[in-house]
Formats: C-alpha cells, structure tokens, sequence
C-alpha cells in the first residue's frame, strides 16, 4: 500500500495543489507557492488608504465604462441646459462654463490618482527587479557550489572535467 501524497496548499486561498507545484492552480489566484514573499501581496499589506483608492480609480478609468459614463453625463448635461430635457431650470448656458470648471477639477484628482498609481507600479517594477537580482545571484553561486562539487568528484574518479565556456570576460 502506498501513501498518499502531501497537498501544498495556498496561503491565499486555501486551494490543495499537487505537491510539486510551483504556481497555485486555481484560476483566480495563481499565487507562487514557496517560502518566500510574493511581491503583489507584500505591497497590498503596506498598502495606506489612498494608495488603495488610487489604484482603484486608475483602474476605474483605463476602462470602456469610463468613456461611457462620461459620454452619458456630457449629453445629459448638454441636453438639461439646451432645454432639449426640460425637467429643471437650466443651470449653465452655454459655452457651459460650470462643466468647464467641473472637468478641469475631475483633470487635477484623475492626474493625481493616476500618478499615485503610477509610483505603486514603480515600486512594484522596482521591488520585483530587486528580487530576480537576488534570486540570480543566488543561483549564480549554487552553480558555483555544483561545478566544485563536479570538480571534486571527477578528481576522486581520476576523470578530468571539461571546462565550461566562460561568456562573461
């Protein structure tokens, strides 16, 4: 009789994967399983409330439903204060002055929440980078560790070890 197998479960979602696993399988989560910090969830912890918000919002507008919402509101403007829609007094004639200064103010927190966003996305690229150095010079040295260990076998098996080429002067 043979033994079952350990399952690696996902710290995020609870989902047993097959225990060589390197990447949750569930469809939503997809988390890399080891023990080591996954940079996205490291960064929504530290996360502050603004941050949050912002990149909700610059979530928000790099959608079609951002364009579509603002097409709708433009006309329901342009149409209450035309008088096409006559439900209540018109409230800024035209050139529209008030929707002016209404766009000009929804340019300034869009710019600002799109450059929170932006500096996150930095630091996520940034953090991430600093990451890959770390994990290729981890494996630059095990590399170095396995061709001595190579090297020390072949010597107590009177076998020379070829050289590997070098591309790096």
């Amino acid at each position: 009789m043979t033994e079952p197998t350990a399952t690696r479960v996902c710290p995020v979602c609870g989902f047993a994967n097959a225990p060589d696993a390197v990447f949750c399988a569930n469809p939503n989560c997809h988390k890399a399983l080891g023990e080591f910090p996954f940079v996205l969830e490291e960064l929504r912890a530290r996360a502050r409330w603004h941050e949050t918000l912002a990149e909700r919002v610059a979530g928000f507008i790099g959608r079609p439903h951002f364009f579509a919402v603002h097409l709708a509101w433009f006309v329901v403007w342009v149409a209450l204060n035309t008088g096409l829609i006559a439900v209540v007094r018109r409230f800024d004639d035209y050139p529209f002055g008030l929707l002016g200064i209404l766009l000009s103010a929804e340019a300034i927190f869009i710019t600002g929440f799109l450059l929170i966003s932006q500096n996150r996305q930095s630091a996520l690229a940034e953090r991430r980078a600093i990451l890959d150095y770390e994990v290729n010079v981890r494996t630059y040295r095990r590399i170095g560790e396995i061709e001595q260990s190579l090297r020390i076998l072949a010597e107590r098996l009177d076998s020379p070890v070829p050289e590997p080429p070098r591309d790096n002067p």
